[in-house]
């Protein structure tokens, strides 16, 4: 019985061909996708900062003391799947490690159609205004900034200094339930008889 000498298989290169069409295909796709969207709805793409303006001292001022480094207000995105005209949503800064607090708007101070960012990165700077300036007119953004400011001065430290206080307080707890965990596992592995 003779065995005859086989060659190695060869690695067909057309799997590598197939690696690299859909590679190229989804690319194209995802930049088909990017592209057609508007610059609203790709996030803060087509916001500009216009916090600098002298027709908005008056509510960088008033925003100023605020112990916060965001504030969002607005729906946004393609058929306004994001945020809320009813609610902003105010981010703490980064050392009161805490993300942020809802916080409901009164109907009578609601606008629909206006979207807007306020950020900064700490309490001792001036706020970044963004906004979208294809889609909300001026006197539209500078009349919302007006109705909604006196209530988030207002609103702003209480409501922040009860979440981060909340916040706090899980924290606590869960570090003390962890730290009992090892020996209510201990107590329960004894308690079978031998």
């Amino acid at each position: 019985m003779s065995t005859v000498p086989t060659q190695p298989a060869r690695k067909s290169g057309k799997n590598t061909i197939f690696i690299i069409a859909a590679v190229v295909v989804g690319g194209i796709g995802a930049a088909t996708l990017l592209l057609g969207r508007q610059p609203s709805d790709v996030g803060s793409l087509g916001e500009t900062d216009v916090g600098g303006l002298q027709e908005l001292a008056v509510i960088q001022a008033q925003l100023r003391p605020l112990r916060a480094c965001g504030i969002e207000y607005g729906e946004r995105g393609r058929r306004m799947k994001s945020g809320s005209h009813t609610s902003v949503w105010v981010s703490a800064c980064e050392n009161d490690r805490f993300a942020g607090v809802h916080i409901e708007v009164p109907t009578s101070r609601q606008v629909e159609g206006v979207a807007f960012d306020l950020e900064r990165s700490s309490v001792s700077e001036p706020w970044k205004i963004l906004v979208d300036k294809n889609q909300v007119p001026f006197p539209e953004l500078k009349r919302t900034l007006e109705q909604l400011t006196p209530y988030l001065v207002e609103e702003i430290p209480s409501r922040l200094a009860q979440a981060i206080e909340a916040k706090v307080a899980a924290d606590r707890e869960r570090q003390r339930r962890q730290a009992a965990e090892p020996a209510r596992r201990e107590a329960s592995k004894n308690s079978y008889p031998e």
